[in-house]
């Protein structure tokens, strides 16, 4: 081989390496890509030429070879990327988000053109109109929403017929609703509520420790709105209005527990934030503002066993 060829085969072999070294390394393997192509070209060009000459055709084929492995590598590589970041975005999307299948797939009559330009508290009404009240449900191990299931999404009142214990649950689809609450049948002595609002999603999963009995009833589509709240998870233009309001309740809030009393979870999902307030003897003076598709999570610690919690209120006074 001339020296010329030579030179031109040791030109593939550099470019076919350093393409190779990159071909991995995401944005970096566009340029490896470029170098794969040219060093392929130069490779076959050597081929050629040291082929005419009677030369050696080692250098020319090393070259080719690297290139080859370099292009192939690159396309597969970002292939593999493009999928992973698709896939991430499509769980990120999934996990916080009212909007996502939790709601959507609650409401089969509705395009997914449609869906998209729906609010957070349109998309809770609609879940709440095809909520379906139960009998009474026999606790006998973990309850799954769905639409074939025994308990449909929608929005409801919960009660607790049997037992008292936790009321846990995972969500599928918006992780930042928690469902974590104490419960027991009416007429307890422990002061735990009956009665709790619950909003269930699609695929939802419910898990009661210790109730033997319970009854879902739903909640309308259409609710009036008041100044007063339970306890359970409640919708800003549902269940109470827009607005900024002072906090207070009617139940106790005893001063020798000065860190029990509401604690209200503020959920909106057009900004996917979460921020928890507390009402208790030693944070008394609280006000909040809260904006239609907001939910609220509300639960009352209850520090007198006379006391029925289910009574217990926290009243939301309008604020100018």
């Amino acid at each position: 081989m001339k020296k010329g060829h030579y030179a031109l085969g040791i030109v593939t072999i550099v470019l076919g390496g350093l393409g190779l070294l990159g071909s991995l390394i995401p944005i970096v393997n566009n340029i490896s890509f470029v170098f794969g192509i040219i060093a392929l070209i130069l490779g076959i060009i050597t081929l050629i030429i040291s082929k005419k000459a009677k030369g050696k055709i080692t250098l020319g084929l090393i070259g080719t070879i690297l290139s080859v492995v370099t292009i192939i590598l690159v396309l597969v590589s970002q292939s593999f990327y493009s999928k992973s970041i698709e896939n991430a975005t499509k769980d990120a999307s999934e996990t916080s988000s009212i909007s996502s299948n939790g709601v959507k797939k609650a409401d089969t009559t509705s395009s997914k053109k449609d869906s998209k330009k729906e609010s957070s508290l349109e998309l809770l009404n609609k879940l709440a109109a095809n909520g379906k009240s139960t009998g009474d449900l026999m606790v006998t191990g973990t309850i799954t929403v769905g639409k074939s299931s025994e308990v449909v999404p929608g929005i409801y009142d919960l009660e607790i017929l049997g037992g008292s214990g936790n009321i846990t649950g995972e969500r599928k689809s918006v992780d930042s609703l928690f469902i974590n609450y104490l419960g027991a049948v009416s007429g307890s002595d422990n002061g735990y509520p009956s009665k709790i609002r619950i909003i269930l999603f699609d695929g939802d999963t419910l898990k009661l420790d210790s109730i033997s009995k319970i009854k879902l009833t739903a909640v309308s589509k259409n609710t009036t709105a008041g100044d007063q709240l339970g306890q359970g998870e409640w919708v800003v233009g549902r269940d109470i209005k827009a607005g900024t309001y002072k906090l207070s309740t009617n139940g106790v809030l005893d001063e020798e527990y000065d860190n029990l009393g509401w604690t209200i979870s503020q959920y909106d999902d057009t900004t996917g934030d979460s921020r928890d307030v507390q009402l208790n003897p030693s944070s008394k003076d609280v006000v909040m503002e809260l904006k239609d598709g907001q939910v609220l999570s509300t639960s009352y610690d209850n520090t007198s066993d006379t006391v029925n919690a289910d009574s217990v209120k926290l009243i939301f006074t309008t604020q100018k």
